[in-house]
């Protein structure tokens, strides 16, 4: 073999060797990303609204909104991966965890003792109070002027229930199948109000701004609304770290600016806003990986 030959051998061995240690490390790298699993999964599927401004809605196959900051916060910060979101009814939030259809639901849910022996929650991410919208015309200031009224909410909902225990005011409560059938019948002026979440009343409050929608200041019933994370049951060990990265994001100054973008309304037209929104890491402990809510 010539020296050439030789020195040509040699500079291929080590091109290979060089190669080996690199698909090593690839091979390596991928054996670390596939440990890096949520709910037992490499990749899991998410259930959000649609049609809620400012917390979860859908234009042009682009979503925006409060609940979807949060998804994008916690895929960077557990390393979570996931397909697109799907879309999931309120109605519909227990029964797709439950048939496996999503791995989680994030969209508006409100954590009560009775879905919490259905799902887990994480959470709360945001306390709210339920409100009314109300439009342009209206001379309604306070509950009494919603006597002899109709009242709008939707199926499936905290809001709906709330609403029903309201008839002996006087209000008339009317059930519809989602929001957007609630919105559209109050520009219509086929009812008088529309009664959910404020959080979710000044997004729409926002979105529909050029027909004069507009939430009642202080005029609020039921008792708070905290809104959660849903999972599927068997998975304690996975609630309780997304438990503590929603401690850690509520606490800092994405939480806040997160709101700013997607709720401008609320601290414009509140401003003590952020004591009235923001769980404490007391609330989110007592209701977050449990069977039922601690005292």
């Amino acid at each position: 073999m010539s020296s050439k030959t030789r020195v040509y051998v040699a500079a291929v061995a080590a091109f290979c060797a060089i190669v080996g240690v690199g698909l090593t490390l690839a091979v390596s790298s991928g054996s670390d990303e596939r440990d890096e699993t949520f709910l037992g999964k490499d990749r899991i599927s998410v259930g959000m609204h649609n049609d809620l401004p400012g917390i979860s809605y859908e234009e042009n196959y682009r979503r925006s909104g409060f609940d979807q900051l949060l998804f994008e916060q916690i895929k960077e910060g557990l390393g979570i991966k996931s397909a697109s979101p799907s879309n999931v009814a309120s109605e519909g939030r227990i029964p797709s965890l439950e048939k496996g259809e999503v791995d989680m639901v994030i969209a508006a849910f409100s954590i009560t003792p009775e879905r919490m022996k259905e799902v887990d929650f994480v959470g709360p991410y945001a306390t709210t109070r339920q409100g009314f919208l109300v439009g342009p015309a209206s001379t309604v200031r306070d509950l009494s002027d919603l006597r002899g009224e109709t009242v709008c909410s939707w199926e499936g909902t905290t809001s709906d229930a709330a609403l029903q225990e309201f008839k002996r005011e006087g209000i008339q409560p009317q059930t519809l199948v989602d929001a957007s059938d609630c919105i559209e019948a109050l520009k219509r002026g086929e009812v008088q109000a529309v009664s959910t979440d404020q959080m979710i009343l000044y997004g729409f409050a926002r979105h529909h701004v050029k027909d004069g929608l507009r939430v009642l200041p202080n005029v609020t019933i039921g008792a708070p609304q905290h809104y959660g994370i849903g999972l599927p049951k068997g998975h304690r060990e996975d609630c309780r770290r997304l438990r503590d990265f929603v401690k850690r994001y509520v606490e800092s100054s994405d939480w806040i600016k997160d709101m700013e973008t997607s709720l401008p309304d609320i601290p414009d037209k509140e401003p003590g806003w952020i004591s009235d929104y923001k769980p404490s890491d007391e609330s989110i402990d007592a209701r977050s990986c449990r069977d039922e809510p601690s005292a």
